[in-house]
């Protein structure tokens, strides 16, 4: 039973994935702890907006989610203990070079799409708004871009070698699987300082199909996030050493 449902959940809600070598992966996080501009700390589940432009002076994100003066390429609700935790996101290389990223900047934006009401005993609650349509206000905040061709990726902020190697130590796993807005994000745990990869397929037996690789952190314990986008009849992932 268990199994079943784990492969209804793969081929509904996973991604395509194809990634090309000369493909961009795009990672990016913040260090937190992330505040609204009333000074609120950031909600688990808001939403970071990874952003382009050739010159964030004349940069602003509209009320309705689009942006002036630059791009809005990636809103990801994923806000977590108060700040944004690493992403890893494929961008397409004719894409890349159609729209002329690499004439610009990259930075992580805070959207604030908070919802005030009061219930019926007159007391303050406080959600979020389902989608990246309805902004209150948005920021940008400090944080790492980094941008590389193809795999593996360098995640900013996270050591890159693998100095140690241990038999018995945890493999890494899928931890969540996400579809929103045309993406499927897929939450991967490592191993202290170990390297893995993501791929996915159209069965269970053949999922070999590589979507994007990482270097965990110290402890091991951080996830990140993949993001790709969704494919028509979805896929099967799988997580392991690289």
């Amino acid at each position: 039973m268990k199994k079943t449902m784990l492969s209804m959940v793969a081929a509904l809600a996973a991604s395509a994935a194809f990634s090309a070598v000369n493909d961009m992966m795009i990672t990016f996080s913040t260090p937190g702890p992330d505040t609204y501009a009333d000074g609120k700390a950031v909600m688990d589940g808001e939403r970071y907006a990874l952003c382009w432009s050739k010159d964030f002076s004349q940069f602003k994100i509209n009320p309705d989610g689009t942006a002036t003066g630059g791009e809005v390429v990636l809103v990801a609700p994923k806000a977590s203990g108060g700040r944004c935790p690493t992403m890893v996101f494929e961008v397409n290389a004719d894409y890349y070079d159609r729209k002329g990223f690499k004439d610009g900047k990259w930075a992580v934006y805070l959207l604030d799409t908070r919802r005030f009401t009061t219930d019926a005993d007159g007391k303050l609650v406080v959600t979020l708004a389902g989608n990246s349509k309805t902004v209150n206000t948005s920021g940008m905040v400090g944080g790492a871009v980094s941008v590389k061709s193809g795999s593996p990726v360098d995640l900013s902020g996270i050591a890159a070698a693998a100095t140690t190697a241990a038999g018995d130590v945890a493999a890494p796993r899928i931890t969540g699987i996400r579809v929103h807005d045309g993406n499927v994000y897929v939450t991967v745990k490592g191993a202290p300082y170990l390297a893995y990869g993501l791929t996915a397929g159209d069965t269970p037996a053949k999922v070999d199909t590589a979507v994007g690789d990482a270097t965990a952190d110290a402890t091991g314990e951080e996830e990140v996030t993949i993001v790709t986008p969704v494919k028509a009849g979805g896929e099967f992932f799988k997580v392991e050493r690289r």
